[in-house]
């Protein structure tokens, strides 16, 4: 729900442009439930090697929390006066973990106090918008925001909240659960190509959480962008607990780089979490500006003798999570300006859920994407996505290979639906798809 399953993918890759083609036309791409905006990051950090056009990206999300939490992501990487470093590492904290450092803490609370203006409008937001929201949808954004910035110095109990789920999901097991972790990492991850994740790295997170650690201090605030159905009530909120992933982590997205020769030749190992950094750090240097990063810079602060383990071992005590700071009355009354990336002829365009049903009947939407991306859980809107898509255009969809709870029998099964869905939607394989081997499922529109 709060991440993807899937590496993200530059989206301009997926179309055939040449000197024929208008370049004054801008490319259309529709992503559905992505959950954390990946495709978009990636996509714009690769813009440069690309023939300046305009890009609108359309973006339909299940529920507004997603929506929020792909708004302060992308803030995050487009925001200029954060230290490349310090960007990346408030990126995958707040992608990944359930408990923050203090200082992405603090971060968090500012970046919702300053971003709550943006479904008022009070804010200027250039890249984003959010015209095609009911107002109620925008209501929820800022209410998201205002919640953020309050839970986040008041405290919630994440990390309560996630080992309850754990133990619905062992039951009798939940005594031997490192057993059960084991075996769904040796058993499932790492025969289906999960080359970075480590056993240590797998197994402290499904214990409590948290994917993504560093030397640079310990994480003990909770993560409040990771709860759900949040509304007010009178002076304060309701939220349900945590209902995210719990067996497959963050780890599927920024960490599945593959090996290349170089790395072979050099035996070079490194953590899930080196890698998403490595990743990250690369693509915000490259929206910065527009030109690859130098790979002897990656993560050459690291010491190869913790390139292969897990830096924490243990939890930290429950009453620093649950402190209670001062921090929100005083950061309420600043407003403090963001200076964002201008990218010139980029739109994000965020879309209601209710759009998949009403778009395949509007002259408006019709023919109008050149590219259509779907997460694994919502190819049962492949009947609606369809038309939207033009004709020779692509349709991406996730595969669900990394998915620890789906055997064998399951995958082919994925397999089987998902094209005989494709055939009956007038859709074409550009690959011979098995959701055992493939990552991303392709298909064009005849």
């Amino acid at each position: 729900m709060w991440w993807g399953y899937s590496p993200p993918l530059d989206l301009r890759l997926e179309i055939h442009e040449s000197e024929n083609n208008c370049l004054e036309d801008p490319v259309e791409f529709l992503i559905v439930g992505s959950a954390d905006a990946r495709h978009i990051t990636k996509t714009l950090a690769s813009s440069y090697m690309h023939p300046k056009r305009p890009i609108r990206f359309h973006v339909i999300e299940p529920t507004m929390e997603q929506v929020a939490r792909s708004i302060l992501l992308l803030s995050t990487c487009l925001e200029e006066n954060l230290g490349l470093q310090e960007a990346t590492q408030y990126y995958l904290e707040i992608l990944g973990n359930t408990l923050l450092r203090p200082a992405t803490a603090k971060y968090l609370v500012r970046r919702a106090n300053r971003l709550v203006d943006i479904p008022t409008k009070t804010i200027e937001c250039p890249w984003l918008s959010l015209d095609k929201l009911k107002h109620r949808d925008r209501d929820r954004l800022e209410w998201i925001f205002k919640f953020w910035g309050r839970a986040t110095c008041e405290g919630v109990p994440v990390v309560e909240y996630w080992d309850r789920r754990v133990r619905k999901l062992l039951g009798t097991r939940y005594d031997y659960k490192d057993g059960a972790f084991d075996w769904d990492f040796h058993m499932v991850l790492k025969p289906r190509g999960h080359k970075n994740l480590t056993i240590q790295e797998y197994r402290f997170w499904r214990n409590n959480g948290i994917a993504f650690t560093w030397l640079e201090g310990e994480p003990a605030r909770s993560n409040p962008t990771l709860l759900s159905n949040i509304l007010p009530q009178g002076d304060g909120f309701f939220h349900y607990a945590y209902l995210g992933d719990i067996t497959n982590g963050p780890y599927l997205t920024w960490a599945l780089d593959e090996e290349t020769e170089d790395k072979k030749n050099k035996k070079q190992k490194l953590r899930a979490t080196d890698t998403a950094e490595k990743e990250v750090l690369q693509v915000i240097h490259e929206i910065r500006t527009n030109e690859p990063l130098c790979c002897e810079l990656v993560a050459a602060h690291r010491d190869p003798s913790i390139l292969n383990g897990i830096i924490m071992t243990e939890m930290p005590d429950s009453e620093i999570e649950q402190e209670s700071w001062s921090l929100g009355n005083t950061i309420s009354r600043m407003k403090e300006t963001i200076l964002w990336k201008l990218i010139p002829d980029i739109q994000i365009i965020i879309h209601p859920v209710t759009a998949l049903d009403n778009y395949k009947n509007k002259l408006e939407f019709m023919n109008k994407f050149d590219v259509v991306w779907l997460s694994h859980n919502m190819t049962n809107q492949l009947g609606n996505t369809a038309p939207l898509l033009k004709t020779g255009g692509k349709m991406l969809i996730e595969s669900r290979k990394f998915l620890t709870e789906l055997r064998k029998d399951d995958l082919e099964k994925f397999t089987k639906d998902l094209k005989a869905q494709a055939r009956d939607n007038g859709l074409r394989e550009l690959i011979d798809f098995d959701a055992e081997k493939h990552v991303v499922a392709r298909f064009c529109k005849c």
